[in-house]
């Protein structure tokens, strides 16, 4: 037995409603947790793909990235969090007016912030812990390859794999409402989310973790000889990849899922 779509956008109107009027305190706290779930989902990937480049083919090891990386949404939509890029599923409250628009942006802003701040707690334990040095500091020189490679992209280039990414994001989510049990939901999340992490789409949370991750290891003076090291700034950070992937991540979430099921199932006649 499963969840029809209809009801699934019910759920969605309901869960909006939810968050949108739920205490600052427990938003706040909700939001830190998904920050540290979806880092712990980043720092899987990152260990389990170390050494994988050039002994196997790039198809597998995207495979592996993105199977591991599911871990994070598993963790938000099963133990409870409160992700930025799921709530601009909050739309279709709004839409069916039980929410007003600046609740409904005040969430997004406060989770967004506070997710970066359940990243941060997990990059400084990992820096305290010295997780970096591990396969002969082949983890360091990943992470900072990876944070580099996410700051060549121009902004259009960012915000449409944001838009690509969201996509499947809320549809994961959407997929595990449909689901009435754990495991139906931990299947429902694993192929979205292995397929927008394999296909290079691009994360706002994930890349919180990616980039101050790497960020941090340069400061140490890790990758001083590696190309475009220079570029890793915070202001490069933020205008290159974070500002334009967010963008993209409410439109893909919101309007491809959100508006557009909400059309399909979501009107109030």
């Amino acid at each position: 037995m499963m969840n029809t779509p209809k009801e699934v956008t019910k759920i969605a109107e309901n869960v909006g409603k939810y968050k949108a009027n739920n205490r600052l305190s427990k938003t706040v706290v909700s939001s830190i947790l998904a920050g540290m779930f979806i880092a712990f989902g980043g720092v899987f990937t990152v260990n389990s793909i170390t050494g994988l480049g050039g002994v196997i083919p790039f198809g597998i090891t995207k495979l592996i990235y993105g199977l591991t990386f599911s871990l994070g949404l598993i963790l938000v939509m099963v133990a409870g969090a409160e992700l930025f890029t799921g709530n601009s599923l909050l739309i279709v409250a709004f839409l069916n007016k039980k929410i007003g628009g600046l609740k409904f942006l005040k969430n997004l802003l406060l989770v967004w912030i506070f997710n970066f701040v359940g990243v941060l707690i997990i990059v400084t334990m990992l820096v305290l812990g010295k997780w970096y040095l591990g396969a002969d500091s082949d983890i360091a020189t990943l992470s900072l390859n990876i944070g580099l490679h996410k700051l060549e992209y121009s902004f259009v280039q960012a915000f449409v794999l944001g838009i690509l990414c969201n996509i499947f994001v809320c549809l994961a989510v959407r997929l595990s409402w449909t689901a009435k049990t754990v495991s139906g939901k931990i299947l429902a999340i694993i192929f979205p989310i292995t397929a927008f992490v394999g296909l290079g789409f691009e994360h706002s949370v994930a890349n919180m973790y990616y980039l101050s991750f790497a960020w941090i290891l340069k400061t140490l003076g890790l990758g001083a000889n590696l190309h475009g090291i220079v570029t890793l700034t915070w202001s490069n950070i933020f205008v290159h990849n974070l500002l334009p992937v967010t963008l993209g991540n409410i439109v893909g979430g919101a309007i491809f899922v959100g508006l557009l099921y909400w059309f399909l199932y979501g009107r109030e006649k």
